[in-house]
C-alpha cells in the first residue's frame, strides 16, 4: 500500500525507462530525432502521471474532493446549456411528455423535467458517487487500466489530428502513448500489492 511518494518515485523511474525504450523504438522505425525525442517525453509524462491516477478516489485527493462542486456545475451547466443550445431537444422531451396526457407547451415541460432531474441528480449524486469511487475500488482494478488506456488512445489521436508538433502521435505513436498510460496505472497497482 504506496503512499504518494512511492507512486511518484516509481511512476518516474519507470516513465524514465520506458522514454529511453520508446525513443530508441522511434529511431529505429524510422523517425527523427525530433520525432524521438517528442514521442519519448509524450510517453515517459504521461507513464508519470498515470502511475498516481488510481488515487483519485482517495478521500483525500483534490479531484475527490472538488468533484462535488463539479458535478453541481456540470448537471447546472448541461441544463443551461441544452435549453441554449439545443432547444429542439427540450422540445422534444417536452413532447414525450405531452404524450403521456400532461398539457403544456413542450418548451416548457421539458425545461421542466430537465430541472426536475437536476435537483434529484444534484439531492442523491453525492451518495451515489461515494458509493462508486470507495478507495481501492474500481480505479484499481484492471477494467480501469483498460479503460486510461483506451482513453489515451482516442486522446492521442484527437491531439495528432490537430497537426503541428502534435502530430507526431499518429498511428504507432499513439498507440505507445496508450500503452504508457496503461503501465503507469498497472506500476501504481504494483506498488500497492
Amino acid at each position: 500500500m504506496g503512499n504518494f511518494d512511492e507512486h511518484l518515485n516509481a511512476g518516474k523511474a519507470a516513465g524514465l525507462l520506458a522514454a529511453v525504450v520508446v525513443g530508441f523504438l522511434v529511431l529505429d522505425r524510422g523517425g527523427g530525432i525530433g520525432e524521438s525525442i517528442i514521442v519519448a517525453a509524450g510517453v515517459g509524462g504521461v507513464l508519470v502521471v498515470a502511475s498516481l491516477l488510481p488515487d483519485i478516489d482517495h478521500q483525500a485527493s483534490k479531484p475527490r474532493q472538488a468533484a462535488g462542486s463539479l458535478g453541481a456545475l456540470t448537471v447546472v451547466g448541461g441544463v443551461i446549456g441544452l435549453a441554449v443550445f439545443a432547444p429542439d431537444s427540450v422540445a422534444l422531451l417536452g413532447g414525450f411528455v405531452n404524450t403521456l396526457g400532461v398539457s403544456g407547451s413542450p418548451s416548457t415541460l421539458g425545461i421542466g423535467v430537465l430541472v426536475v432531474g437536476a435537483v434529484a441528480l444534484l439531492a442523491t449524486g453525492g451518495d451515489t458517487f461515494d458509493s462508486l469511487t470507495t478507495h481501492r475500488g474500481f480505479t484499481h482494478s484492471l477494467p480501469f487500466v483498460a479503460l486510461v488506456g483506451l482513453t489515451a488512445l482516442v486522446a492521442t489521436q484527437q491531439l495528432a489530428s490537430l497537426g503541428g508538433v502534435l502530430g507526431v502521435f499518429a498511428g504507432q505513436n499513439g498507440v505507445l502513448v496508450a500503452g504508457a498510460a496503461a503501465a503507469g496505472v498497472l506500476v501504481h497497482l504494483a506498488v500497492d500489492r
